[in-house]
């Protein structure tokens, strides 16, 4: 059997659970996974008995990537197209120091492969291994000759980091792409190397349901914002006033950076969660509202529910237009985000029969697929 070396981080919104679902499935084939990976790693992946490896705190993705953001806006004035560029910069400076531990850790356990999330790319590209290398993307193809314009598919603050990113993916021996093909405009040119998976990020870390989901009462509708910092808390103020008199009972999730303190009104048929297995409540809900990240999306798509989707930044605009071009989304542009529009959104979407049948048909195509297991016959090729 082999050793799989996983360079793992949490602080990036969606990477973690793709990542974690193909390593733990090649780990259930009988294979030894060893996760390289900072303090968040560590606490989310508390519960799998996963042989985990903490780098050192000054590390961490989460705080590095707030820190760049924060310090880019205020460098340009708030400016995203200008902050991009600061913030491509300060990651490259963070995955060259990533990189020295990360070759120490190949040197002590000399794996048969290694596996990255995109946001480790530069960090082994830069460590040089000696073994072949994997990286999961989270989100739809990136690379060579995509099926829409990147400055389409990204927040200007993101693309400079998102193109470096790119021009980066040469250089591991697989990429594997965690979406569905038909999501992504069928899109039929993937580079050597390259392989669809399907949505591996519909993965969670086991966690117990509430029982107040399995209580009698109105539909549930799903409001999400990013779990990596973004500046979308307006999406959960927006929604939730847009909800507050509908026949439904809402649940905000707000991610680990956000506190319910930070909202004006919380209405009473809403309740507020910082953490919450999102699947637990899709597979239940009538609706997601949420900034069009991509792990939210599949996870919709997955479970057969329609969404109101307001795109905020990162490769959420990309997101946003393909669930749309799928016909299971309606897309709120941020600079019109109000409550009023969010709120006729929702309406269309409930009351679009149409829109929940394609929903419908896709999870039932989705769930004839094996995202993980796909993702681990391609990664044990390489051992």
């Amino acid at each position: 059997m082999g050793r799989v070396l996983v360079v793992a981080t949490a602080g990036a919104g969606g990477d973690l659970q793709p990542l974690m679902s193909a390593a733990t499935a090649v780990r259930d084939r009988g294979h030894e996974l060893i996760v390289l990976g900072d303090r968040s790693v560590e606490r989310s992946l508390a519960g799998l008995k996963v042989k985990t490896e903490v780098l050192p705190p000054e590390l961490d993705l989460g705080p590095t990537l707030g820190g760049a953001i924060r310090d880019a806006m205020a460098a340009s004035d708030g400016d995203l197209a200008a902050a991009g560029p600061i913030v491509q910069d300060r990651m490259a400076t963070w995955a060259d120091d990533v990189a020295g531990p990360v070759a120490r850790a190949v040197g002590t356990h000399r794996p048969d492969a290694l596996m990255t999330s995109l946001f480790g790319v530069e960090v082994l590209h830069d460590a040089e291994p000696s073994c072949p290398w994997v990286v999961v993307n989270s989100t739809f193809y990136i690379g060579p000759d995509p099926p829409r314009p990147v400055a389409s598919d990204f927040g200007p603050r993101a693309l400079p980091l998102v193109t470096r990113y790119a021009s980066l993916l040469g250089s591991p021996d697989l990429v594997l792409h965690a979406t569905d093909p038909v999501f992504d405009l069928s899109f039929e040119r993937l580079p050597e190397g390259h392989r669809y998976v399907g949505p591996l990020g519909i993965w969670e870390p086991p966690s117990e349901r509430p029982s107040y989901l399995d209580e009698p009462g109105n539909p549930w509708v799903l409001v999400s914002i990013s779990s990596q910092e973004q500046d979308d808390l307006p999406i959960a103020q927006a929604a939730l006033d847009a909800l507050s008199d509908r026949p439904v009972r809402v649940l905000l999730t707000l991610g680990p950076d956000h506190t319910p303190a930070e909202l004006s009104v919380v209405p009473p048929n809403a309740r507020v969660e910082q953490v919450i297995s999102h699947s637990a409540v899709l597979e239940r809900a009538a609706l997601l509202v949420s900034h069009a990240g991509h792990g939210s999306v599949m996870k919709a798509l997955w479970y057969g529910c329609p969404m109101v989707l307001v795109p905020w930044g990162r490769d959420q605009p990309g997101v946003a237009a393909r669930a749309a071009a799928l016909g299971v989304a309606a897309v709120v542009p941020r600079e019109g985000a109000s409550a009023e529009a969010i709120g006729d959104a929702v309406v269309r979407v409930l009351e679009d029969d149409g829109m929940r049948e394609k929903a419908t048909g896709h999870a039932a195509r989705l769930g004839m697929t094996d995202p993980p297991g796909v993702a681990a016959g391609l990664i044990e090729a390489l051992l």
